[in-house]
């Protein structure tokens, strides 16, 4: 029997801000269900990091893993000033891979001591930003799903849920997604008279803003224990909209008959150029106030644009209703009208209600009963202890 005298040669981790070096790992380890998606992917990464770290005081930290130079392992962590978890702000990781758990350890080890050095006490994720190419949580049902932007993939061999538990991290927050929305529900067939419900052209989306905003702050839809929204989110939508139609086209300009019973169908129909509008998101407003009261923005799924597929995906992503105006139908309505119109008129034939909190009893009521599961996710945290 031989024995080795050789010393093993140390795991180290590493912070580095050179975008090279980032591109370098990301294209060595990061998972891509869909190889072909993967360039588009690092790229996209490596944009947002370009951009934050542009800014001096924006809080964020890119450490890889290396072992007889060979790459285990990396991840971000990073404070946003958007990110809310319970409605406080709250450090995470997020992009987190490790080949074993050694490499697990010492990245987070790494995290931990940059969430301490600016006096923070707990961490989270992965939140992986930026959202419409990444999302929340670990996935650990639903691989066989088709990749959807805004939702976050998984590798099934991965190990790294079970290295973080050994780590003192715990399961906080469960995510479900459902496929769902080519039914009519029930409850959408009493619109209140009040309420008017429209598509509009992106300049008038974007005009919207603040209003949009605003119900996103006091929306009991928007209560969540992991809220990375704000006006970054929100911009990149936008863009996402942007993309999608420039390619999107009409597969039909005929009045849908099926669908001519749902309240509010007709009128929304007429009310707008099919030619112009964004048939992604779609509003409730107060006829007497013309006030924004609902609204539920879908998000094209960027990944078939970018596979150069026709785009038929489409993430249900935000829906809100004010909280004065609940229990009118607007809900259920702004649903049945937008999937039946975007359906007919666009050919999309997916919809996916995506992260939708296990805790939030309204949604999981008001959404479950139509759809079937397809993925899980978690959020882990851990609360810091001072070292000694």
């Amino acid at each position: 029997m031989e024995i080795s005298l050789e010393k093993p040669t140390e795991l180290t981790v590493a912070s580095t801000r050179n975008i090279s070096e980032i591109q370098f790992v990301l294209t060595e380890l990061l998972y891509v269900p869909d190889e072909r998606l993967k360039l588009v992917l690092v790229l996209e990464l490596v944009d947002y990091f370009t951009e934050k770290f542009s800014k001096p005081d924006y809080k964020i930290r890119f450490f890889y893993a290396t072992q007889d130079g060979i790459l285990t392992g990396f991840v971000i962590c990073q404070i946003d000033g958007d990110y809310k978890s319970y409605g406080m702000s709250c450090p995470t990781f997020g992009w987190l891979h490790a080949k074993n758990f050694l490499s697990c350890k010492k990245l987070m080890n790494e995290c931990e001591n940059f969430v301490r050095e600016n006096k923070k006490k707990k961490l989270r994720g992965p939140i992986n930003y930026p959202k419409f190419i990444g999302g929340i949580g670990f996935q650990t049902e639903g691989f066989e799903a088709p990749m959807m932007s805004g939702v976050m993939f998984g590798d099934p061999e991965s190990k790294v849920l079970e290295y973080l538990q050994q780590l003192g991290y715990k399961k906080d927050s469960k995510y479900l997604c459902l496929d769902t929305f080519l039914k009519k529900w029930d409850k959408g067939k009493n619109l209140d008279e009040n309420i008017a419900v429209r598509f509009l052209p992106l300049d008038e989306i974007r005009g919207l803003k603040e209003q949009i905003m605003g119900l996103a702050s006091q929306s009991l839809y928007a209560v969540l224990a992991d809220a990375p929204g704000g006006r970054t989110r929100f911009d990149e939508m936008m863009d996402g909209y942007a993309q999608a139609c420039k390619v999107l086209k009409l597969v039909s300009e005929e009045f849908p008959q099926d669908y001519a019973d749902v309240p509010g169908f007709r009128e929304t129909w007429e009310s707008c150029d099919l030619k112009k509008i964004v048939p992604m998101a779609i509003f409730g407003f107060d006829r007497n106030t013309n006030e924004l009261v609902g609204v539920i923005m879908c998000q094209p799924n960027l990944f078939q644009l970018w596979n150069g597929e026709p785009l038929t995906h489409l993430n249900v992503d935000t829906a809100m209703i004010k909280k004065e105006y609940t229990g009118k139908g607007i809900f259920s309505a702004l649903h049945n009208i937008g999937v039946f119109i975007s359906s007919s008129a666009y050919g999309f034939n997916y919809y996916e209600g995506t992260t939708i909190w296990a805790n939030n009893d309204r949604a999981i009521k008001a959404i479950f009963p139509h759809g079937t599961p397809t993925r899980t996710h978690y959020v882990v945290q851990k609360r810091l202890l001072k070292k000694n």
